[in-house]
């Protein structure tokens, strides 16, 4: 059992010299630590394997430490997923969720030149020079209507 624990030490050096190995289930690194229990002893170099802290997964420490360099990268979604947070909105609301935009427009009491109902949603824009007029836009809420004019 002290040389299992010798090899740990040695190997976990070996180990920080050579490049880290990620586990391809949850993303946390592996350690590596003495083999117990069949399924990880089947698996084990010299009594050792490559354990998961997150998940518990266990491969041996040729597949977890192959030969060639694996570069890896994370970011604040890895941090949330492997922690169980769901980032939220100042709202309570969740975050990225799309909230329904509801237009609020002004009302003119002109007719329709399609359907001649009277009460027409409108908005204006600058789409021309500064020393012009305002473009404005007219919509219909019956017809659904649409067409603008230059003041």
């Amino acid at each position: 059992r002290r040389d299992a624990r010798a090899r740990v030490g040695a190997t976990r050096h070996a180990a920080r010299d050579m490049i880290e190995s990620y586990c391809d289930a949850c993303g946390d690194m592996y350690r590596v630590v003495v083999a117990t229990g069949e399924a990880a002893l089947a698996k084990a170099v010299d009594g050792l394997v490559c354990r998961c802290g997150s998940c518990g997964k266990v491969e041996s420490v040729e597949t977890a430490y192959g030969d060639e360099a694996v570069e890896r990268t994370s970011d604040s979604r890895d941090f949330l997923h492997k922690f169980g947070i769901e980032p939220m909105n100042p709202d309570g609301s969740k975050f990225g969720a799309v909230k329904d935009v509801i237009r609020e427009r002004a009302v003119v009491d002109e007719k329709c030149p399609k359907c001649d109902n009277k009460g027409l949603n409108f908005y204006t824009m600058q789409l021309r020079s500064v020393d012009e007029g305002q473009t404005v836009f007219y919509e219909c809420p019956k017809c659904a209507h649409t067409f603008s004019q230059n003041n």
